[in-house]
Protein backbone atom coordinates (compact mmCIF):
# COMPACT_ATOMS: atom_id res chain seq x y z
CA UNK A 1 0.00 0.00 0.00
CA UNK A 2 1.34 3.12 -1.08
CA UNK A 3 2.17 5.73 2.19
CA UNK A 4 -0.05 8.47 2.94
CA UNK A 5 0.90 11.66 1.86
CA UNK A 6 -0.86 15.07 2.75
CA UNK A 7 -3.20 16.22 -0.15
CA UNK A 8 -2.13 19.95 -0.02
CA UNK A 9 1.29 19.34 0.25
CA UNK A 10 1.99 16.28 -1.16
CA UNK A 11 4.33 15.17 2.22
CA UNK A 12 3.94 12.35 4.07
CA UNK A 13 2.18 13.06 7.47
CA UNK A 14 4.73 13.31 10.87
CA UNK A 15 4.34 10.00 13.47
CA UNK A 16 2.42 11.01 16.45
CA UNK A 17 4.79 11.52 18.81
CA UNK A 18 4.85 9.19 21.82
CA UNK A 19 3.28 9.91 25.51
CA UNK A 20 6.63 10.38 26.97
CA UNK A 21 7.74 13.23 24.17
CA UNK A 22 4.36 14.94 24.55
CA UNK A 23 5.07 15.24 28.26
CA UNK A 24 8.78 16.77 27.58
CA UNK A 25 8.58 20.28 28.01
CA UNK A 26 8.47 23.00 25.14
CA UNK A 27 11.55 24.66 23.68
CA UNK A 28 12.29 27.41 26.29
CA UNK A 29 15.94 29.20 24.38
CA UNK A 30 13.88 30.99 21.33
CA UNK A 31 16.27 33.38 19.34
CA UNK A 32 16.93 36.77 20.61
CA UNK A 33 14.63 37.92 17.66
CA UNK A 34 12.31 36.14 18.58
CA UNK A 35 11.75 37.06 22.21
CA UNK A 36 11.77 40.42 20.69
CA UNK A 37 8.87 39.92 18.56
CA UNK A 38 6.66 37.91 21.63
CA UNK A 39 7.38 40.89 23.99
CA UNK A 40 6.60 43.80 22.02
CA UNK A 41 4.17 44.79 18.67
CA UNK A 42 7.15 45.19 16.28
CA UNK A 43 6.59 43.64 12.76
CA UNK A 44 8.63 40.25 11.72
CA UNK A 45 10.66 40.77 9.13
CA UNK A 46 10.08 38.35 6.07
CA UNK A 47 13.05 36.06 7.16
CA UNK A 48 11.13 35.82 10.48
CA UNK A 49 8.23 34.11 9.02
CA UNK A 50 9.17 30.66 7.93
CA UNK A 51 10.52 30.05 11.17
CA UNK A 52 7.86 31.05 13.15
CA UNK A 53 4.93 29.04 10.50
CA UNK A 54 7.37 25.89 11.77
CA UNK A 55 7.01 26.62 15.37
CA UNK A 56 3.03 26.87 14.95
CA UNK A 57 2.99 23.78 12.23
CA UNK A 58 4.53 21.92 15.29
CA UNK A 59 3.21 23.14 18.03
CA UNK A 60 -0.58 22.55 15.96
CA UNK A 61 0.21 19.18 15.42
CA UNK A 62 1.60 19.24 18.91
CA UNK A 63 -1.80 20.11 19.99
CA UNK A 64 -3.81 17.14 17.83
CA UNK A 65 -1.54 15.06 19.02
CA UNK A 66 -2.21 15.75 22.65
CA UNK A 67 -6.19 15.95 21.94
CA UNK A 68 -5.98 12.53 20.95
CA UNK A 69 -4.04 11.44 23.77
CA UNK A 70 -6.62 12.25 25.96
CA UNK A 71 -9.23 11.34 24.26
CA UNK A 72 -7.66 8.18 24.87
CA UNK A 73 -6.92 8.50 28.16
CA UNK A 74 -10.43 9.61 28.91
CA UNK A 75 -11.64 6.30 27.38
CA UNK A 76 -9.13 4.24 29.54
CA UNK A 77 -10.17 6.12 32.53
CA UNK A 78 -14.05 5.12 32.14
CA UNK A 79 -13.48 1.78 31.70
CA UNK A 80 -11.63 1.82 34.93
CA UNK A 81 -13.66 3.97 36.72
CA UNK A 82 -16.78 1.72 35.66
CA UNK A 83 -14.18 -1.37 36.80
CA UNK A 84 -13.58 -0.17 39.78
CA UNK A 85 -17.03 0.42 40.79
CA UNK A 86 -17.60 -3.37 39.56
CA UNK A 87 -15.04 -4.39 41.65
CA UNK A 88 -16.31 -2.29 45.04
CA UNK A 89 -19.06 -3.64 44.26
CA UNK A 90 -18.14 -6.97 44.23
CA UNK A 91 -15.92 -6.34 47.24
CA UNK A 92 -19.59 -5.18 49.69
CA UNK A 93 -21.16 -8.14 48.41
CA UNK A 94 -18.83 -11.00 49.76
CA UNK A 95 -17.97 -8.72 52.63
CA UNK A 96 -21.12 -8.43 53.95
CA UNK A 97 -21.23 -12.28 53.79
CA UNK A 98 -19.13 -12.36 56.33
CA UNK A 99 -20.46 -8.96 58.26
CA UNK A 100 -20.97 -9.05 62.03
CA UNK A 101 -24.69 -7.46 61.10
CA UNK A 102 -25.34 -11.32 59.98
CA UNK A 103 -24.44 -12.55 63.51
CA UNK A 104 -26.07 -9.74 65.41
CA UNK A 105 -28.22 -12.00 68.26
CA UNK A 106 -31.77 -11.94 67.95
CA UNK A 107 -32.20 -10.12 71.20
CA UNK A 108 -30.06 -7.26 70.03
CA UNK A 109 -31.97 -7.22 66.63
CA UNK A 110 -35.62 -7.37 68.62
CA UNK A 111 -34.78 -4.51 70.37
CA UNK A 112 -33.44 -2.82 67.62
CA UNK A 113 -36.67 -3.38 66.46
CA UNK A 114 -38.53 -2.16 69.27
CA UNK A 115 -36.28 1.02 69.57
CA UNK A 116 -37.01 1.96 66.08
CA UNK A 117 -40.74 1.83 66.58
CA UNK A 118 -43.07 4.31 68.13
CA UNK A 119 -44.82 3.16 71.27
CA UNK A 120 -48.47 2.82 70.88
CA UNK A 121 -48.49 4.03 66.95
CA UNK A 122 -52.08 3.16 65.37
CA UNK A 123 -50.67 1.34 62.66
CA UNK A 124 -48.72 -1.56 63.18
CA UNK A 125 -45.09 -1.55 62.50
CA UNK A 126 -45.64 -3.90 58.83
CA UNK A 127 -42.67 -2.25 57.46
CA UNK A 128 -40.09 -4.01 59.67
CA UNK A 129 -40.86 -7.39 57.85
CA UNK A 130 -39.16 -5.46 54.75
CA UNK A 131 -35.71 -4.94 56.00
CA UNK A 132 -34.52 -9.18 55.32
CA UNK A 133 -35.53 -12.94 55.86
CA UNK A 134 -33.69 -13.30 59.21
CA UNK A 135 -34.35 -9.86 60.38
CA UNK A 136 -37.73 -10.34 59.28
CA UNK A 137 -38.16 -13.65 60.95
CA UNK A 138 -37.28 -11.89 64.45
CA UNK A 139 -39.89 -8.82 63.70
CA UNK A 140 -42.39 -11.34 63.23
CA UNK A 141 -41.71 -13.86 65.84
CA UNK A 142 -41.04 -10.64 68.50
CA UNK A 143 -44.67 -10.42 70.07
CA UNK A 144 -43.83 -6.46 71.48
CA UNK A 145 -43.74 -5.13 68.37
CA UNK A 146 -47.55 -6.37 67.65
CA UNK A 147 -48.81 -6.00 71.12
CA UNK A 148 -50.93 -2.68 70.88
CA UNK A 149 -54.02 -2.95 68.87
CA UNK A 150 -56.24 -0.20 67.92
CA UNK A 151 -59.90 -0.90 67.39
CA UNK A 152 -62.43 0.89 65.18
CA UNK A 153 -65.29 1.20 67.75
CA UNK A 154 -67.37 3.26 64.88
CA UNK A 155 -68.76 2.26 61.79
CA UNK A 156 -67.16 1.24 59.05
CA UNK A 157 -68.05 0.10 55.39
CA UNK A 158 -67.17 -3.80 54.52
CA UNK A 159 -64.55 -3.53 52.66
CA UNK A 160 -62.11 -1.49 55.80
CA UNK A 161 -63.79 -4.45 58.33
CA UNK A 162 -62.60 -7.06 56.08
CA UNK A 163 -59.32 -5.26 55.85
CA UNK A 164 -58.82 -4.50 59.78
CA UNK A 165 -60.02 -7.71 60.45
CA UNK A 166 -57.23 -9.58 59.00
CA UNK A 167 -54.98 -7.23 60.28
CA UNK A 168 -55.80 -7.91 63.63
CA UNK A 169 -56.02 -11.20 63.33
CA UNK A 170 -52.57 -11.26 61.92
CA UNK A 171 -51.29 -9.47 65.14
CA UNK A 172 -52.51 -11.50 67.86
CA UNK A 173 -51.06 -14.51 66.26
CA UNK A 174 -48.17 -12.75 65.94
CA UNK A 175 -48.49 -12.34 69.85
CA UNK A 176 -48.93 -15.88 71.19
CA UNK A 177 -50.04 -15.16 74.65
CA UNK A 178 -48.00 -11.96 75.37
CA UNK A 179 -50.01 -9.17 77.79
CA UNK A 180 -52.33 -6.97 75.19
CA UNK A 181 -52.85 -3.20 75.20
CA UNK A 182 -56.04 -2.15 73.28
CA UNK A 183 -57.29 1.24 72.19
CA UNK A 184 -60.39 1.27 71.17
CA UNK A 185 -60.75 4.44 68.88
CA UNK A 186 -64.02 6.66 68.30
CA UNK A 187 -66.20 4.79 70.85
CA UNK A 188 -69.48 6.71 70.10
CA UNK A 189 -73.20 6.11 70.18
CA UNK A 190 -73.32 2.69 68.60
CA UNK A 191 -71.51 -0.58 69.27
CA UNK A 192 -68.71 -1.85 67.47
CA UNK A 193 -68.83 -4.12 64.78
CA UNK A 194 -69.70 -7.79 66.32
CA UNK A 195 -66.82 -9.31 64.24
CA UNK A 196 -64.34 -7.29 66.32
CA UNK A 197 -65.89 -8.04 69.78
CA UNK A 198 -66.26 -11.31 69.03
CA UNK A 199 -62.23 -11.25 68.00
CA UNK A 200 -60.99 -9.29 71.16
CA UNK A 201 -63.06 -9.81 73.71
CA UNK A 202 -62.25 -13.72 74.03
CA UNK A 203 -58.42 -12.07 74.95
CA UNK A 204 -59.65 -9.80 77.91
CA UNK A 205 -57.76 -12.03 80.73
CA UNK A 206 -54.47 -10.59 78.38
CA UNK A 207 -55.06 -7.17 78.29
CA UNK A 208 -52.55 -5.44 79.99
CA UNK A 209 -53.92 -2.12 79.31
CA UNK A 210 -57.11 -0.54 77.53
CA UNK A 211 -58.07 2.91 76.31
CA UNK A 212 -60.89 4.33 74.86
CA UNK A 213 -61.20 7.79 73.24
CA UNK A 214 -64.59 8.94 73.55
CA UNK A 215 -67.09 10.71 71.61
CA UNK A 216 -68.91 14.21 73.09
CA UNK A 217 -72.04 12.19 72.57
CA UNK A 218 -73.40 9.53 74.92
CA UNK A 219 -71.43 6.41 74.12
CA UNK A 220 -72.48 3.16 74.43
CA UNK A 221 -70.39 0.30 75.93
CA UNK A 222 -72.60 -2.44 77.38
CA UNK A 223 -70.43 -4.58 74.87
CA UNK A 224 -68.17 -4.82 77.74
CA UNK A 225 -70.04 -7.20 80.04
CA UNK A 226 -68.54 -10.38 78.49
CA UNK A 227 -65.36 -8.70 80.09
CA UNK A 228 -66.46 -8.63 83.22
CA UNK A 229 -64.12 -10.82 85.57
CA UNK A 230 -61.86 -11.49 83.20
CA UNK A 231 -59.72 -8.69 83.48
CA UNK A 232 -57.00 -10.49 86.05
CA UNK A 233 -54.13 -9.13 83.82
CA UNK A 234 -55.23 -5.39 83.72
CA UNK A 235 -52.81 -2.90 84.69
CA UNK A 236 -53.38 0.73 82.96
CA UNK A 237 -56.76 1.79 82.01
CA UNK A 238 -57.25 5.33 80.17
CA UNK A 239 -60.35 6.84 79.40
CA UNK A 240 -60.44 10.18 76.71
CA UNK A 241 -63.09 12.57 77.12
CA UNK A 242 -65.55 10.39 79.40
CA UNK A 243 -67.72 12.87 79.70
CA UNK A 244 -71.52 11.80 79.18
CA UNK A 245 -70.35 7.81 78.90
CA UNK A 246 -72.25 5.73 81.60
CA UNK A 247 -69.51 3.28 82.12
CA UNK A 248 -70.38 -0.51 83.23
CA UNK A 249 -68.34 -1.42 86.47
CA UNK A 250 -66.33 -4.36 84.88
CA UNK A 251 -63.26 -2.37 85.49
CA UNK A 252 -63.63 -2.45 89.62
CA UNK A 253 -62.58 -6.30 90.22
CA UNK A 254 -59.32 -5.80 88.19
CA UNK A 255 -56.98 -7.01 91.07
CA UNK A 256 -53.85 -5.71 89.00
CA UNK A 257 -55.06 -2.30 87.64
CA UNK A 258 -52.79 0.88 89.11
CA UNK A 259 -52.62 3.04 86.27
CA UNK A 260 -56.01 5.41 85.34
CA UNK A 261 -55.43 8.20 83.58
CA UNK A 262 -59.04 10.12 82.41
CA UNK A 263 -57.61 13.50 80.40
CA UNK A 264 -60.00 15.41 78.34
CA UNK A 265 -58.73 16.14 74.68
CA UNK A 266 -60.53 19.63 73.94
CA UNK A 267 -60.82 20.74 70.70
CA UNK A 268 -60.10 24.11 70.32
CA UNK A 269 -62.77 26.75 70.85
CA UNK A 270 -65.00 23.95 72.59
CA UNK A 271 -65.91 23.81 76.02
CA UNK A 272 -65.90 20.11 77.59
CA UNK A 273 -69.60 19.03 79.68
CA UNK A 274 -70.03 20.93 82.86
CA UNK A 275 -70.97 17.04 84.30
CA UNK A 276 -68.25 14.06 83.84
CA UNK A 277 -69.56 10.77 84.81
CA UNK A 278 -67.73 8.63 87.43
CA UNK A 279 -65.83 5.75 86.00
CA UNK A 280 -66.02 2.71 89.18
CA UNK A 281 -62.84 2.15 89.59
CA UNK A 282 -61.06 0.58 92.71
CA UNK A 283 -59.37 3.83 93.73
CA UNK A 284 -57.85 2.46 96.84
CA UNK A 285 -55.73 0.39 94.72
CA UNK A 286 -54.43 2.81 92.22
CA UNK A 287 -50.74 4.18 92.63
CA UNK A 288 -51.02 6.69 89.43
CA UNK A 289 -53.87 8.78 88.22
CA UNK A 290 -53.84 11.32 85.93
CA UNK A 291 -57.31 13.35 85.16
CA UNK A 292 -59.05 16.45 84.66
CA UNK A 293 -62.91 16.85 86.15
CA UNK A 294 -64.69 19.54 88.09
CA UNK A 295 -63.82 20.30 91.18
CA UNK A 296 -66.14 17.97 93.84
CA UNK A 297 -65.12 15.20 91.15
CA UNK A 298 -61.60 15.52 91.47
CA UNK A 299 -61.28 16.15 95.10
CA UNK A 300 -64.05 12.46 95.45
CA UNK A 301 -61.36 10.65 93.09
CA UNK A 302 -58.34 11.59 95.20
CA UNK A 303 -60.04 11.18 98.42
CA UNK A 304 -61.06 7.72 97.62
CA UNK A 305 -57.34 7.05 96.39
CA UNK A 306 -54.92 7.58 99.31
CA UNK A 307 -51.96 5.21 97.86
CA UNK A 308 -51.18 7.21 95.07
CA UNK A 309 -47.48 7.45 94.23
CA UNK A 310 -47.83 9.87 91.14
CA UNK A 311 -50.85 11.78 90.41
CA UNK A 312 -51.79 15.11 87.81
CA UNK A 313 -54.67 16.75 88.01
CA UNK A 314 -56.59 19.20 85.97
CA UNK A 315 -59.97 21.11 87.06
CA UNK A 316 -62.30 21.22 84.08
CA UNK A 317 -63.40 24.63 83.14
CA UNK A 318 -66.91 24.44 82.02
CA UNK A 319 -67.58 28.09 80.72
CA UNK A 320 -65.55 31.03 80.09
CA UNK A 321 -66.49 32.56 83.44
CA UNK A 322 -64.97 29.96 85.33
CA UNK A 323 -64.06 31.12 88.71
CA UNK A 324 -62.51 28.48 91.51
CA UNK A 325 -63.96 29.07 95.19
CA UNK A 326 -61.46 26.57 97.31
CA UNK A 327 -64.10 23.48 99.31
CA UNK A 328 -64.65 24.36 103.00
CA UNK A 329 -63.68 20.87 104.23
CA UNK A 330 -60.78 19.30 105.86
CA UNK A 331 -58.08 18.77 103.43
CA UNK A 332 -56.79 16.05 101.20
CA UNK A 333 -54.40 13.53 102.83
CA UNK A 334 -52.24 11.36 100.38
CA UNK A 335 -49.19 10.10 102.71
CA UNK A 336 -47.43 7.88 99.76
CA UNK A 337 -47.52 10.70 96.90
CA UNK A 338 -44.54 11.29 95.69
CA UNK A 339 -44.82 13.16 92.22
CA UNK A 340 -47.68 15.46 91.53
CA UNK A 341 -48.46 17.32 88.55
CA UNK A 342 -50.87 20.45 88.77
CA UNK A 343 -52.15 22.84 86.18
CA UNK A 344 -54.09 26.26 86.84
CA UNK A 345 -56.32 26.19 89.74
CA UNK A 346 -55.23 22.72 90.96
CA UNK A 347 -52.85 25.24 92.82
CA UNK A 348 -55.79 25.84 95.54
CA UNK A 349 -57.25 22.50 96.49
CA UNK A 350 -56.30 22.01 99.77
CA UNK A 351 -54.19 18.88 99.54
CA UNK A 352 -51.38 17.47 102.17
CA UNK A 353 -48.55 15.10 100.74
CA UNK A 354 -46.25 15.39 103.37
CA UNK A 355 -43.93 12.69 101.37
CA UNK A 356 -43.98 14.64 98.05
CA UNK A 357 -41.00 15.35 96.46
CA UNK A 358 -41.63 16.29 92.67
CA UNK A 359 -44.17 18.84 91.49
CA UNK A 360 -44.32 19.95 88.12
CA UNK A 361 -46.96 22.54 86.10
CA UNK A 362 -47.54 22.97 82.37
CA UNK A 363 -48.90 26.68 83.78
CA UNK A 364 -45.58 28.45 85.32
CA UNK A 365 -46.79 31.51 85.39
CA UNK A 366 -49.75 31.09 87.12
CA UNK A 367 -48.05 28.65 89.50
CA UNK A 368 -45.50 31.18 90.56
CA UNK A 369 -47.35 33.24 93.23
CA UNK A 370 -49.57 29.85 94.13
CA UNK A 371 -46.50 27.59 94.65
CA UNK A 372 -45.07 28.03 98.00
CA UNK A 373 -48.52 28.50 99.80
CA UNK A 374 -49.76 24.94 98.22
CA UNK A 375 -45.96 23.61 99.57
CA UNK A 376 -46.72 24.94 102.95
CA UNK A 377 -50.20 23.44 102.94
CA UNK A 378 -48.56 20.03 101.77
CA UNK A 379 -46.56 20.08 104.50
CA UNK A 380 -43.78 18.58 102.27
CA UNK A 381 -39.54 19.38 101.41
CA UNK A 382 -39.75 19.81 97.35
CA UNK A 383 -36.80 18.02 96.01
CA UNK A 384 -37.80 18.40 91.93
CA UNK A 385 -39.33 21.03 89.97
CA UNK A 386 -40.72 21.40 86.30
CA UNK A 387 -42.64 24.89 85.15
CA UNK A 388 -43.83 25.25 81.60
CA UNK A 389 -44.82 28.41 80.40
CA UNK A 390 -43.11 30.29 83.31
CA UNK A 391 -42.60 33.82 83.40
CA UNK A 392 -38.58 34.42 83.97
CA UNK A 393 -38.94 37.41 86.08
CA UNK A 394 -37.97 38.24 89.57
CA UNK A 395 -40.95 36.72 91.15
CA UNK A 396 -39.92 33.34 90.16
CA UNK A 397 -36.59 34.35 91.14
CA UNK A 398 -38.13 35.21 95.05
CA UNK A 399 -39.72 31.60 94.49
CA UNK A 400 -37.02 29.37 93.68
CA UNK A 401 -35.08 31.19 96.55
CA UNK A 402 -37.35 30.19 98.94
CA UNK A 403 -36.72 26.61 98.01
CA UNK A 404 -33.23 25.46 98.66
CA UNK A 405 -34.10 21.72 98.56
CA UNK A 406 -34.28 21.46 95.15
CA UNK A 407 -31.73 19.02 93.33
CA UNK A 408 -33.64 18.80 89.81
CA UNK A 409 -35.53 21.78 88.28
CA UNK A 410 -37.04 22.17 84.62
CA UNK A 411 -37.67 25.31 83.46
CA UNK A 412 -39.99 26.44 80.24
CA UNK A 413 -39.77 29.38 77.94
CA UNK A 414 -42.62 31.41 78.08
CA UNK A 415 -41.22 34.68 75.21
CA UNK A 416 -44.16 37.08 76.91
CA UNK A 417 -42.46 37.40 80.20
CA UNK A 418 -38.71 37.60 79.82
CA UNK A 419 -36.32 39.79 81.89
CA UNK A 420 -32.42 39.13 80.26
CA UNK A 421 -31.04 39.30 83.16
CA UNK A 422 -33.12 36.34 85.20
CA UNK A 423 -30.34 33.96 84.75
CA UNK A 424 -28.14 36.14 86.46
CA UNK A 425 -29.77 36.25 89.42
CA UNK A 426 -29.16 32.44 88.96
CA UNK A 427 -26.09 32.44 89.39
CA UNK A 428 -23.95 30.69 92.31
CA UNK A 429 -21.94 33.60 94.45
CA UNK A 430 -21.23 31.53 97.66
CA UNK A 431 -23.34 33.50 99.84
CA UNK A 432 -26.41 32.77 101.92
CA UNK A 433 -29.09 34.19 98.85
CA UNK A 434 -27.88 31.99 95.85
CA UNK A 435 -31.10 30.12 94.21
CA UNK A 436 -31.15 26.62 94.62
CA UNK A 437 -27.72 25.92 95.77
CA UNK A 438 -28.03 22.19 95.78
CA UNK A 439 -28.93 21.91 92.15
CA UNK A 440 -27.63 18.43 90.59
CA UNK A 441 -29.46 18.92 87.34
CA UNK A 442 -31.32 21.88 85.15
CA UNK A 443 -32.87 21.32 82.22
CA UNK A 444 -33.52 24.42 80.18
CA UNK A 445 -36.77 24.20 77.29
CA UNK A 446 -35.29 27.19 75.18
CA UNK A 447 -37.42 29.96 72.84
CA UNK A 448 -36.78 31.09 69.55
CA UNK A 449 -36.15 34.74 69.75
CA UNK A 450 -34.05 35.07 72.85
CA UNK A 451 -31.71 37.98 72.68
CA UNK A 452 -27.72 37.73 73.02
CA UNK A 453 -28.00 39.14 76.72
CA UNK A 454 -30.35 36.47 77.59
CA UNK A 455 -28.39 33.69 76.25
CA UNK A 456 -24.98 35.84 77.57
CA UNK A 457 -26.18 35.16 81.27
CA UNK A 458 -27.64 31.70 80.78
CA UNK A 459 -24.04 30.33 79.34
CA UNK A 460 -22.81 32.78 82.70
CA UNK A 461 -24.59 30.70 84.93
CA UNK A 462 -24.22 27.11 83.58
CA UNK A 463 -20.86 27.93 83.95
CA UNK A 464 -20.90 29.63 87.83
CA UNK A 465 -22.91 26.23 88.73
CA UNK A 466 -20.52 23.82 87.67
CA UNK A 467 -17.49 25.53 89.34
CA UNK A 468 -19.33 26.18 92.11
CA UNK A 469 -21.18 22.82 93.03
CA UNK A 470 -19.45 20.17 93.13
CA UNK A 471 -22.69 18.04 92.87
CA UNK A 472 -23.78 19.48 89.95
CA UNK A 473 -23.87 17.03 87.51
CA UNK A 474 -25.57 18.01 84.28
CA UNK A 475 -27.34 20.78 81.83
CA UNK A 476 -29.53 19.51 78.90
CA UNK A 477 -31.61 21.80 76.52
CA UNK A 478 -34.14 21.02 73.97
CA UNK A 479 -36.72 23.51 72.06
CA UNK A 480 -39.55 24.51 74.08
CA UNK A 481 -41.53 24.08 70.47
CA UNK A 482 -41.66 20.24 69.31
CA UNK A 483 -39.92 21.02 66.09
CA UNK A 484 -40.31 17.24 65.19
CA UNK A 485 -43.82 17.18 65.34
CA UNK A 486 -44.52 20.81 63.35
CA UNK A 487 -41.31 20.35 60.66
CA UNK A 488 -39.79 16.83 61.47
CA UNK A 489 -36.64 18.34 62.35
CA UNK A 490 -34.86 19.42 65.31
CA UNK A 491 -34.26 23.78 65.75
CA UNK A 492 -31.24 24.90 67.60
CA UNK A 493 -30.85 28.64 67.53
CA UNK A 494 -27.20 29.49 65.87
CA UNK A 495 -26.09 31.78 68.59
CA UNK A 496 -27.16 29.63 71.70
CA UNK A 497 -25.03 26.47 70.02
CA UNK A 498 -22.34 28.02 69.37
CA UNK A 499 -22.37 29.30 73.13
CA UNK A 500 -23.39 25.84 74.05
CA UNK A 501 -20.67 24.64 72.20
CA UNK A 502 -18.02 27.12 74.45
CA UNK A 503 -18.98 24.83 77.26
CA UNK A 504 -18.72 21.28 76.10
CA UNK A 505 -15.06 23.10 74.86
CA UNK A 506 -14.58 23.51 78.64
CA UNK A 507 -15.14 19.89 79.75
CA UNK A 508 -18.66 20.81 81.04
CA UNK A 509 -21.34 18.42 80.94
CA UNK A 510 -23.48 20.04 78.44
CA UNK A 511 -25.69 18.60 75.73
CA UNK A 512 -28.72 19.44 73.91
CA UNK A 513 -31.63 16.40 73.79
CA UNK A 514 -32.89 15.01 70.85
CA UNK A 515 -36.43 15.30 70.01
CA UNK A 516 -37.30 11.52 71.57
CA UNK A 517 -35.41 12.37 74.63
CA UNK A 518 -36.96 15.66 75.14
CA UNK A 519 -40.67 13.82 74.25
CA UNK A 520 -39.74 12.69 77.92
CA UNK A 521 -39.91 16.07 79.82
CA UNK A 522 -43.08 17.24 77.53
CA UNK A 523 -46.11 18.04 79.30
CA UNK A 524 -49.19 16.03 77.72
CA UNK A 525 -51.08 17.40 74.98
CA UNK A 526 -54.47 19.15 75.90
CA UNK A 527 -55.52 20.15 72.88
CA UNK A 528 -56.39 18.58 69.52
CA UNK A 529 -57.75 20.91 66.05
Amino acid sequence: MPPEICWKCGTPPKPSPTLTALLEPLPSNPSPAMTRLLTSNDIPLDSDIPAIQQIIADDDHRLRALDAEILHLQATLAQLIQKRTETAQHVREHRSIVSVVRRVPPELICEILALSTTPHEETPPWRLGFISRSWRHCAVGYPCLWSFLTVPAYPLKESSITLRLSALQAQLLRCAAAPLDIHWSEVGGTSPDLRFLDLILPHSNRWRAVSFRMTYETSVLNWLEPVRGELDALEKLEVMNACRTNFPDVFATAPKLRHVALPQIQVRNQLPPPFQRTIPIPWAQITHYRGEHPVAQQLEIIQAAPNLLSCTLDLAESHSSFAFARPAHTPVTLPQLRRLGLARHSFLLDIVAPNLEEISSTDGSWATERLLPFIGRASCTLQRLALWNCGFNAALLAVLRSLPSLTSLLLGYDPRHVDDAFFSGMKLEGNTSDVCPHLTTLVYAYGVKESDAFQDSFVLMARSRFQGNPNFRSLRLFSFIDWAKRCGYSFVPVGLAARIRSLQEEGLNVAFLGEEEAAKYRPPRRYIG
